[in-house]
């Protein structure tokens, strides 16, 4: 709005030109009357530079906000683009490579809350499953299990598993 104020001052301060040079050209204007429009003029064009700076810095903040919302745009194609890589199933989330190969595994629940392939801690293979935990969840890590024919081992490879811990009643309780 500030840009067509601006042009409409020029515009009037061009049409009091013209009106001047047709009157000069007439020998139709007394000198005190020239003096009087050309302050008109100079009034017209300062009110129009005014609008047009106001045009100005409006049109700089509109072009901030459309580069930070075409920066977040980015952004968010990234992340959709990775959440399309990701595939989830045998309670783990896979990438899927560009030639269709699975990488992984990465942790199920950072992915869903923030789209990133975290890549987990392993942990013991019991029953079939390798365990993961992910520590960056705060205080509490984050487990899983996957199956070991997932995971790329042979059975030499394998980990030992761990004891499961025995309670004895024959202990005395304090």
């Amino acid at each position: 709005m500030e840009l067509v104020t601006g042009l409409s001052f020029l515009k009037t301060a061009s049409d009091l030109i013209t009106r001047i040079k047709e009157s000069l050209a007439a020998r139709d204007i007394r000198l005190d009357e020239v003096l009087a429009r050309i302050i008109e003029i100079q009034n017209l064009i300062s009110d129009g530079r005014v609008a047009v700076i106001d045009a100005q810095e409006q049109l700089a903040e509109k072009n901030r906000t459309i580069q930070a919302l075409e920066d977040e745009i980015r952004k968010l194609q990234g992340q959709l683009s990775k959440r399309r890589q990701g595939h989830v199933h045998d309670n783990a989330v896979w990438k899927v490579l560009d030639e269709g190969a699975e990488e992984g595994p990465y942790c199920p629940n950072c992915f869903e809350k923030t789209g990133n392939f975290i890549q987990p801690h392993r942990g013991a293979v019991n029953d079939g499953l390798v365990s993961f935990f992910c520590t960056d969840h705060g205080a509490r890590n984050f487990l899983f299990l996957v199956p070991v024919r997932l995971c790329g081992e042979s059975p030499s490879d394998r980990p030992k598993p761990r004891p499961t811990p025995v309670l004895r009643s024959d202990y005395p309780m304090r």
